[in-house]
């Protein structure tokens, strides 16, 4: 299903300023196909960006994609802002077949989006399924002090090209407070995330039940807080962090099953000499710019393992 330009649209079928295109974008989802899960299926094709009042919710097996590849900012972009007033938590939003099934949102999707919000207002909530879900280039810019940029959950899905920027152009760079780049949303268990970037936020990913996710390729900048675990992580891989503007690494919260707990990470901090990695009751420090650790727990506690060391002990 295609929604088309929105001057095509204003011109041939509005004379009123005021267009609610929440609700045609539920009107075309309205006539994709139904699923066994009594909620649509199918993908919507946007050739431009909209404004939105409230939040867009997108039933559990529908793909929302822009025409064309997104870009940095949103004039050249197919994607959605939002205004004054908005009503919700999120610009986007995607739904859960049934209350308490967190892990069978087979085929949602978001691809080739620019999303603009203002602070506080998160920009994209998503969740997915199985390879035929995922995010491929999504741009989300401007969610601001105390917004998040990104919400995941689900499972067995890869998230590739993300850009996430609390600030927008012309607003200041610069660490906003309580501004989360990308956060999970309950257990999320075997996610691909390839090429993410995270600028201008307090933190830059923020993960609870992580358990088999891998990141490839992690660059912050003007963020203070590269990675935060508040709950738990079980074989958690971060390769390639690239680290800008913060002498952190990690903070780790707590484990909830500290024997089960096990990070693996590894990049570099890109103007400090040294990375901090803060443990319960601790605070290591790598030794050098390059870094790549392990950091597990025992019934004992949690432990950071210096592989680089290690390897340079045994040459």
């Amino acid at each position: 299903m295609t929604i088309v330009a929105a001057e095509e649209l204003l011109g041939r079928q509005f004379t009123d300023d005021v267009i609610d295109w929440v609700g045609i974008f539920e009107k075309a989802q309205a006539r994709l196909n139904l699923s066994g899960s009594g909620q649509r299926s199918g993908t919507l094709l946007l050739r431009d960006w909209y404004p939105l009042a409230r939040t867009l919710w997108l039933d559990s097996h529908v793909e929302l994609a822009g025409d064309y590849r997104a870009k940095h900012h949103l004039g050249s972009s197919c994607g959605f802002t939002c205004g004054e007033g908005f009503e919700g938590d999120f610009v986007l939003a995607w739904k859960k077949p049934k209350p308490n099934s967190n892990h069978s949102n087979f085929g949602a999707g978001c691809r080739n989006l620019h999303v603009r919000t203002s602070a506080g207002l998160g920009g994209v909530s998503f969740r997915g399924a199985q390879q035929s879900a995922g995010i491929d280039n999504l741009v989300v810019r401007g969610f601001g002090e105390q917004g998040t940029g990104l919400e995941i959950g689900g499972d067995t899905y890869s998230i590739r090209d993300v850009f996430l920027d609390a600030a927008i152009g012309g607003g200041g760079s610069f660490t906003r407070l309580g501004a989360t780049g990308l956060k999970t949303s309950g257990r999320t268990q075997g996610i691909v995330i390839e090429n993410l970037t995270v600028h201008n936020s307090a933190t830059g990913i923020r993960l609870g039940d992580a358990v088999e996710m891998s990141i490839q390729g992690l660059e912050t900048e003007l963020t203070e807080l590269p990675v935060l675990i508040n709950y738990n992580a079980m074989g958690v891989t971060i390769r390639q962090g690239q680290f800008r503007h913060t002498a952190n690494i990690m903070d780790i919260e707590g484990a909830r099953w500290p024997n089960d707990f096990l990070v693996k990470i590894d990049g570099m901090m890109l103007d400090h000499m040294r990375g901090r990695v803060a443990l319960p009751g601790a605070v290591w420090e790598t030794p050098y710019k390059i870094f790549d650790l392990a950091i597990q727990g025992t019934g004992r506690g949690i432990s950071v393992i210096d592989l680089k060391a290690r390897r340079q002990a045994s040459a």
